[in-house]
């Protein structure tokens, strides 16, 4: 295929091709090297390349389609792999310094189903240290850049992982979500991002928590949740159904199948609604978006309803994200770590009120812990209420479209962000629409609604918790009015 294009084939249709033999494995991983010797240098989305073990991956899944019979689904796909999750033999940082050379002895549980589906694995992507932040400045590897604009971030934690896919470095990626980390980078990037209800799918092998040689103990039980990134709809639902489900170690993830959902009908018109009033200003670009997208909805015979979820404050819910995420997040963190934040937070103006919750969080007794769980599960239980009436919720991901990046340590305190003539606290700005829906664990695909004075804008679109399959099958429908993704403009 002397017209091979890495960066718009998505992984349903090169497994297709693959198996149909009008594409070798060789082949396409030859297109993504060459893309990635090429723009990576500048981008810097993929921290460790395995040219040498993704070659003979692909040689080997070409020798298993050439013998002919049933194959992996994603049998000589070439996939990355965000650095959070351990790869065996292959160098998995975390970008944490003390993990700079660390090789794992086995895979994480996310990386063990891909390889099983016959994926070959190209490399490991980018992050800010130890995923703890929204942008993805490293402090072993340096910034990745925005394809769209390389002056801006692409957004994080996830955002090595967005940019691979956007750049065509490789046609899928897995991602894990905290407070935005795959929804915020899909937006940023224009590709598409799913995180699964929290869960769903095991953490096995994914950093944090830190490895046992440096004394790692689990400590987040609530909100982390994980996924996919990849160029369509398809490719989410195909690598969503390949990676979620028990693995018999992390004793949190039910012992349950995902539970199957026919496709919608092409015309058949849905029932959304759609939330944007968080309480934050939104940008002009992120205002054009939406607006535009829910006028082709409404063209298309969908009915948008605009309103709030009853009974739910987007800033309490900020608020208990930061004091579950601080007292959890903070039993895992370095001792400087916690005295960062503790020391930070009288410093803090009462406009910070996410990090404030968060500092507030490292103190939390037993009582306030368990007060914060049960308003969660009031939460919970009044946003699964307002969504049984819909067939999805449809909310702005960011405050803001991708901002100007620069050299950023997880763990200082970023400067505001100038959004819609006003300046808004970095956290709010960043995760603060994203947290809401962290908080109460559901399942969100994040979709590209389209570009608006060059850069991408995106959608969160929200179901109901462990309806993975339903969501996918709304969000499948929704995509050809959403537009779907537009490759980057790289020049290099």
């Amino acid at each position: 295929m002397p017209d091979l294009r890495p960066d718009t084939l998505t992984a349903c249709a090169a497994a297709r091709e693959l198996r149909g033999g009008s594409l070798s494995a060789e082949a396409l991983l030859d297109a993504c090297l060459a893309r990635i010797a090429r723009f990576n240098p500048t981008l810097n989305a993929l921290v460790t390349v395995d040219a040498a073990g993704a070659r003979e991956a692909a040689k080997a899944a070409d020798r298993q389609l050439a013998a002919g019979g049933p194959v992996p689904p994603l049998l000589g796909v070439p996939v990355s792999i965000k650095d959070a999750f351990a790869t065996r033999g292959l160098r998995t940082t975390a970008s944490f310094r003390p993990l700079a050379d660390y090789l794992p002895d086995a895979d994480a549980t996310v990386v063990a189903r891909l390889r099983a589906a016959g994926a070959v694995i190209v490399g490991k992507s980018n992050l800010p240290e130890l995923a703890a932040a929204p942008h993805c400045w490293s402090p072993l590897f340096g910034p990745t850049l925005n394809p769209w604009n390389p002056a801006l971030t692409p957004g994080g934690s996830s955002g090595g992982a967005a940019v691979a896919v956007a750049a065509g470095f490789s046609l899928l990626e897995a991602g894990s979500d905290l407070a935005g980390s795959i929804r915020i980078p899909a937006a940023y990037c224009g590709v598409a991002g799913f995180k699964a209800t929290e869960n769903r799918i095991p953490r096995t092998g994914h950093i944090p928590h830190l490895p046992r040689h440096l004394g790692g103990a689990r400590s987040v039980r609530h909100m982390l949740s994980f996924g996919v990134l990849a160029r369509s709809v398809a490719d989410l639902h195909l690598g969503y159904g390949l990676i979620a489900g028990p693995d018999g170690i992390d004793t949190e993830v039910p012992p349950l199948a995902p539970s199957p959902a026919l496709p919608i009908p092409a015309g058949q018109a849905l029932r959304l609604a759609l939330w944007d009033d968080f309480g934050l200003p939104l940008c002009e670009r992120t205002c054009a978006g939406l607006e535009g997208m829910t006028k082709r909805l409404e063209a298309a015979g969908h009915r948008v309803e605009r309103g709030a979820p009853p009974g739910l404050d987007p800033e309490q819910l900020r608020e208990l994200f930061g004091l579950i995420g601080g007292a959890e997040i903070g039993l895992g963190m370095p001792r400087w770590q916690r005295a960062f934040f503790l020391g930070i937070r009288p410093l803090l103006p009462p406009s910070e009120r996410l990090v404030r919750a968060i500092a507030r969080g490292l103190r939390c007794d037993m009582r306030a812990y368990n007060r914060a769980l049960n308003a969660r599960d009031d939460a919970i239980g009044r946003l699964e209420a307002f969504l049984s009436r819909f067939d999805a919720l449809l909310c702005p991901v960011a405050t803001t479209v991708a901002y100007p990046g620069g050299p950023m340590s997880s763990f200082t305190r970023p400067p505001a962000l100038s959004v819609a003539g006003r300046r808004v606290p970095y956290m709010e700005a960043t995760i603060g629409l994203t947290t809401p829906f962290s908080l109460c664990g559901n399942p969100v695909a994040a979709l590209p609604t389209g570009i608006e004075a060059g850069l991408p804008v995106g959608v969160q679109i929200v179901g109901r918790r462990w309806q993975e399959d339903a969501l996918l099958a709304v969000a499948a429908h929704l995509e050809p009015v959403l537009g779907g993704f537009v490759a980057p403009p790289l020049s290099g």
